[in-house]
């Protein structure tokens, strides 16, 4: 293994490893639009504490949004207010966060796993962590899962030296308190409680042995977890007269433990099966480690096997199972929540790649060919879906939804949609199937290095090309199009002469925390909006999005119409688009109307 000897040594393994995740996410941070719906509230929750100066409390337009603590919103405020402009509405400066997230915890599972598997395999099973399509895409979306993995991946990268070396480190204790203290902010205590699991199974597993778990129990390490928490939980409990412990615990906490919050179910094994794909291209070593794993741990004799010795390998089960079966006993299920086990996971993996080059038991066939079959069926699965083809068949999947629609004038409306460049994707097809060829002939690096590059070019096809031209599954940025025909958008220049821009506009039948986000605070949406005209003259022109394929659609069209004719205003309507909004799976077809006092001489 020449280039993985070279490449893992010294400040370079350190660069690789950072810029990779960074690297393979970055069309996605720069140019998708805002998504709905958890990363656009999120982004607008930030948005508000930079518009109020109100940095304790977090909010979403008037109402408290008391689920997840404030961290991360801190992060995504402090990168807009570093790198936006006045009028903070771009999406990417609230994805900074995540995106250096995921590339910072690239670097923590290498730091982990250099104490757990050695250099070699820490390096592979980084570098297969940082390139899954689940990370990559987690570092495009202002949320707070990549932060969370990376600070979860640093902590358990100071609790593995406290179990691997035995020698009592205060420091390290420490260290790994203050980290889940800092993850604490982010998304509550998880980070503590993925630790504590992992020191229960070892516990157990070691014959009930902990006393590497002694420095844990010093104060000065609990004190700092408590001086980095209790100050704005204490504070914002005062802030929202003690409502946001009754929301974030009581209500989003209680939800998901108790029932399928906000739809998002599934049976135990769902995590499981969408390996293929968010695991990709790591996937292509997840049978033969476990494989390899369960047959090194069964052997009675505590001997090192190369750069490994059993208790890096027993941490790192004691950190993935139960890691893993939390999220596949807990009711709610959504696809990212098990991201905190990928990196045991791609650890795992590496170690195995390493093994592969010469082990006789690695040599085995029938874990390999199982795994590369998983690994053929992601790859092709993530080929097929980012093709013409696949857009084709998606499509025409949702124009069944349309009711109220003329289905055919739908077709034709998306039909451009379908056409987009696809040299990219050629690439990735190529390297994939080239990596399936050089993995049947146990040539591990080069099916490693032609995987990581595969998902690399299919990633940048996706995020870069396949998305953005998808203008049929982006709601919000389909409405902005009607609405630019008219001049409505707040703040945007326009191009009709004569025209006023409102200062802000309201919806019918559209929902959507992207749509506040990219619009503005002060646009009103379901249940606010009232359909009616403005009783002052100064308030105009009053300006409306309405979406027809909504049963309140088209009553508003014709009140307002009639509220407008009735008073001799100037009515101008655009003509309508059609998207499909994947947050319900429902179709909209938007029209923009604006209402002016007179129409402009010019028209």
């Amino acid at each position: 293994m020449k280039l993985v000897d070279s490449l893992s040594t010294g400040w370079k393994a350190w660069v690789f490893l950072l810029l990779l995740p960074m690297v393979a996410a970055a069309p996605g941070v720069f140019s998708l639009p805002a998504l709905d719906r958890d990363e656009s509230r999120f982004a607008q929750a930030s948005k508000q504490m930079l518009e109020t100066g109100d940095y304790i409390r977090i909010q979403y337009q008037d109402e408290l949004r008391n689920k997840k603590p404030a961290g991360i919103h801190w992060l995504q405020a402090g990168a807009t207010a570093a790198l936006g402009d006045e009028t903070p509405t771009e999406i990417w400066t609230y994805r900074v966060p995540s995106w250096l997230g995921a590339g910072l915890a690239t670097l923590a599972c290498f730091w982990c796993g250099l104490v757990l598997i050695g250099r070699r395999g820490a390096f592979l099973g980084s570098a297969l962590f940082g390139s899954t399509l689940l990370v990559t895409s987690e570092a495009h979306i202002s949320k707070t899962d990549a932060v969370l993995v990376f600070l979860t991946a640093w902590a358990m990268g100071a609790l593995a030296r406290l179990y691997i070396r035995q020698d009592e480190s205060k420091q390290m204790a420490w260290l790994f308190l203050f980290i889940c203290a800092l993850s604490t902010l982010i998304k509550g205590p998880l980070t503590l409680v993925f630790g504590l699991m992992a020191m229960a199974v070892l516990f157990v597993w070691d014959g009930r042995k902990a006393s590497w778990t002694k420095p844990l129990l010093h104060p000065v390490g609990w004190i700092i977890y408590a001086a980095v928490v209790l100050p704005w939980f204490i504070w914002v409990q005062m802030a929202t007269a003690g409502e946001y412990i009754k929301g974030a615990v009581g209500k989003d906490l209680m939800d998901k433990l108790v029932s399928a919050s906000e739809g998002h179910g599934g049976w135990p094994g769902y995590h499981l099966m969408h390996l293929p794909v968010w695991f990709f291209p790591a996937v292509l070593f997840l049978i033969p480690a476990l494989y390899l794993v369960w047959h090194e741990l069964r052997r009675d004799t505590l001997e090192s096997v190369g750069e490994v010795n059993r208790p890096g390998l027993k941490f790192l089960i004691a950190w993935l199972i139960p890691t893993w079966l939390m999220w596949e006993l807990l009711p709610t299920k959504l696809s990212h929540y098990v991201l905190p086990a990928y990196p045991p996971l791609a650890l795992l993996c590496g170690w195995a790649a390493v093994r592969m080059t010469g082990d006789s038991l690695a040599s085995k066939n029938w874990p390999r060919f199982v795994s590369l079959f998983i690994y053929a069926l992601g790859g092709i699965a993530l080929l097929v879906v980012s093709t013409s083809f696949g857009a084709g068949l998606l499509m025409e999947d949702k124009i069944d939804d349309f009711k109220l629609t003329d289905q055919e004038t739908v077709r034709a409306a998306w039909a451009a949609m379908a056409s987009f460049p696809i040299w990219l994707w050629l690439g990735g097809a190529v390297l994939f199937v080239l990596s399936l060829l050089a993995f049947i002939n146990r040539k591990i690096e080069p099916a490693i290095v032609l995987g990581v590059v595969a998902t690399l070019l299919i990633g940048w096809h996706v995020r870069g090309v396949f998305l953005p031209s998808q203008l049929w599954v982006q709601s919000t940025e389909t409405a902005r199009t009607v609405m630019d025909d008219i001049c409505i958008v707040p703040g945007a220049p326009c191009a009709l002469e004569g025209y006023t821009v409102p200062t802000y506009i309201s919806a019918v039948g559209h929902t959507e925390p992207s749509y506040v986000m990219t619009f503005g605070t002060q646009n009103l949406h379901p249940p606010e909006t009232i359909v009616d005209l403005p009783g002052n003259d100064a308030d105009f022109p009053a300006a409306f999005l309405i979406n027809l394929e909504h049963a309140e659609g088209q009553p508003a069209l014709d009140k307002l119409t009639a509220l407008a004719s009735q008073r001799d205003l100037c009515v101008t309507q655009s003509e309508p688009a059609y998207a499909l909004n994947y947050s319900n799976n429902r179709p909209a077809a938007f029209i923009a109307v604006r209402i002016d006092l007179a129409c402009p001489p010019a028209n």
